[in-house]
């Protein structure tokens, strides 16, 4: 239980650090650069907290467009952004959502692991993943066997 706890805290805390506009503009960089390399002209939130991040890469680079069925189509490549990553979940949403409007390549950056066990692409349904920040959760020593408190 402990482990969980310490995972939402750091998660919001993560989140509530992109109020500051430095923290801001410094993951905005960090996912522009990323979606260069890798080729995306789409970009997609995963979650609603990773709106503001999309909405400061959209304004930050005009070679980006935002998700519509007509950009997923002239874009073939879809950016998937997120601030954190625990379970994959909100990525492998988005991912199934851009491959049903005609995606081909869905590429995925969150800016946070959550997790001591490290997500892959394919755990996520996209192509590539890149974690900009990873901030495992500590294992504590103290587990039984189960591994429950």
């Amino acid at each position: 239980m402990h482990d969980l706890l310490d995972a939402m805290s750091t998660a919001q805390g993560n989140i509530d650090r992109l109020s500051d506009p430095g923290a801001l503009h410094e993951a905005t960089q960090s996912v522009i650069d990323i979606a260069r390399t890798c080729g995306a002209k789409t970009v997609l939130a995963a979650s609603p907290v990773a709106e503001r991040l999309v909405g400061s890469l959209l304004t930050s680079c005009s070679g980006f467009v935002s998700l519509s069925p007509q950009a997923v189509a002239a874009s073939w490549s879809v950016l998937i952004v997120d601030i954190n990553l625990a379970s994959g979940t909100s990525v492998a949403q988005a991912a199934r959502h851009v491959r049903e409007m005609g995606a081909q390549r869905v590429h995925a950056v969150v800016l946070h692991q959550l997790t001591a066990v490290a997500a892959k692409a394919e755990d996520c349904g996209v192509d590539a993943l890149d974690v900009i920040a990873e901030r495992p959760v500590a294992k504590s020593p103290s587990t039984t066997d189960s591994g429950l408190w």
